[in-house]
């Protein structure tokens, strides 16, 4: 197992130091009146981006991406890693940007949500919202969840039967896509001691449960805001789609035909095209 320091040494980009440790930042550009800031998933962390930035250098000058606490190449400290967790972290990083001008903020499923809250913590700094399959509630229909959330057993449980299952998942899934170089990558980073026990804390503290409040909040401001979502993505379906849409204001709307969960690898261009004005509709 490699450890943390090693997979830093050869990623390189740049720590941001805050309270509760280390956080990976990957800077992409120059200063300037276009930025994206990119905030990944419950799993896999910044470079789950890594085809979609191609297609965003065209349209910004800035592109931002970190790797959340307990995941890629921040640290993993011993705290709760409820959502107050990962929002502070990600607030501390949207200020020490200090961008001059609104930006894109764009998440994508666990992300999506924390994207929302920073839009409502942040509205003068947002001025476009780009929810990608953005997360309702996982801990509503897993029973795996629950279980990995169970004090005292979480953290076994999730090191000796939920990683190895994670693994084998991404495994598949990245062969599927013709990404097999990913496979070892994720791996690498989550054997790194603090990976599992941060997922069993998130469950543990329920950062992955109902989010509706995080989506409602966003009537209080003045932004685009855009979703994106892949008809066939069992983590976030359709039908959790539209409950989410259902508590938005006014918004545009793309839905890609055959595209999963991992839409970002997959459809990096059509999720790019989705933040052209000329892309999707506006919801009643």
């Amino acid at each position: 197992m490699r450890s943390l320091s090693d997979l830093r040494q050869e990623a390189g980009g740049r720590y941001l130091q805050l309270t509760e440790g280390l956080t990976h930042l990957v800077e992409e550009g120059r200063e300037g009146q276009s930025t994206f800031l990119l905030v990944h998933g419950a799993t896999v962390p910044h470079w789950e981006f890594d085809r979609l930035v191609p297609h965003l250098r065209a349209t910004a000058s800035r592109i931002v991406r970190f790797d959340l606490f307990g995941h890629g190449l921040s640290d993993r400290p011993s705290v709760r890693y409820d959502f107050e967790l990962f929002l502070g972290q990600a607030l501390a990083v949207l200020d020490a940007l200090r961008p001059a001008h609104p930006l894109t903020l764009l998440g994508h499923s666990f992300g999506a949500a924390i994207a929302a809250a920073i839009a409502d913590a942040r509205p003068a700094i947002v001025g476009r919202l780009v929810l990608v399959a953005p997360l309702l509630d996982f801990m509503r229909g897993s029973l795996w969840a629950r279980v990995f959330g169970l004090p005292g057993v979480g953290s076994p449980l999730m090191r000796r039967i939920g990683l190895p299952a994670l693994e084998r998942r991404r495994e598949r899934r990245y062969a599927a896509i013709g990404a097999d170089d990913l496979t070892p990558r994720f791996v690498a980073e989550a054997r790194v001691s603090g990976y599992a026990e941060a997922l069993a804390s998130m469950f543990a503290n329920g950062a992955l449960g109902d989010q509706r409040e995080r989506y409602r909040r966003l009537h209080s401001g003045e932004r685009e805001i855009v979703v994106v979502a892949g008809a066939a993505d069992r983590v976030v379906p359709l039908r959790d789609v539209a409950r989410v849409r259902a508590l938005l204001p006014r918004h545009r709307y793309l839905e890609i035909a055959g595209a999963e969960h991992n839409l970002l690898l997959t459809h990096p261009e059509l999720v790019a095209a989705a933040l052209a004005p000329q892309h999707g509709g506006a919801a009643p």
